[in-house]
Order: C-alpha cells, then sequence, then structure tokens
C-alpha cells in the first residue's frame, strides 16, 4: 500500500491555506512532508516522531498510523499547530 502523503506549506509566519484536519487511515503508512523558510524541529505528538527541517527546505516524516486519534504535528520552538492528522 502507498504511503499517503501530507504536504504542508509553512511561509511567513503561517500555515499557507491555513491549518487543516486530514483524515488517515488507522494501520497505513503515512508520509507528512513540510515545507518551511524557517528552520525548526517538526514534532508529530502523540506518536513523538520529529524530524529537522532547514530554512526554506522540506523535511519528510515517515510512520504508520497504528494509533487512532487526532494527533498535532507542530514547529516545536514555535509552538505553531502545522497540521491535524484524524487516524480512524
Amino acid at each position: 500500500m502507498p504511503a499517503q502523503q501530507v504536504e504542508v506549506h509553512y511561509a511567513k509566519g503561517a500555515v499557507q491555506g491555513g491549518v487543516s484536519r486530514v483524515p488517515v487511515r488507522l494501520g497505513s503508512p503515512v508520509t507528512l512532508v513540510v515545507t518551511s523558510d524557517v528552520a525548526d524541529e517538526v514534532h508529530l505528538h502523540g506518536y513523538d516522531r520529529k524530524v529537522d527541517v532547514p530554512a526554506g527546505g522540506t523535511a519528510s516524516l515517515d510512520f504508520v498510523a497504528d494509533q487512532a486519534g487526532v494527533f498535532e504535528a507542530e514547529l516545536e520552538s514555535r509552538g505553531t499547530q502545522l497540521v491535524q492528522l484524524e487516524v480512524r
């Protein structure tokens, strides 16, 4: 099964298009792709997965959605929410 790709673009202090809640199927592979104009750590809460994104760059975080619930990904040092993943 191919991974569900969730893309988020952060620029000029905000998530482009706003913070969304994305449905994810329980047990499925997911790739969270974050593009950012600032360097920070992307942290997926609940799964406690982290990846550094460079300023002007892109980072990918791969995981299996094996826990049900709503999980936030954020730019950790800024405390800025990027996306909510609703796993069910």
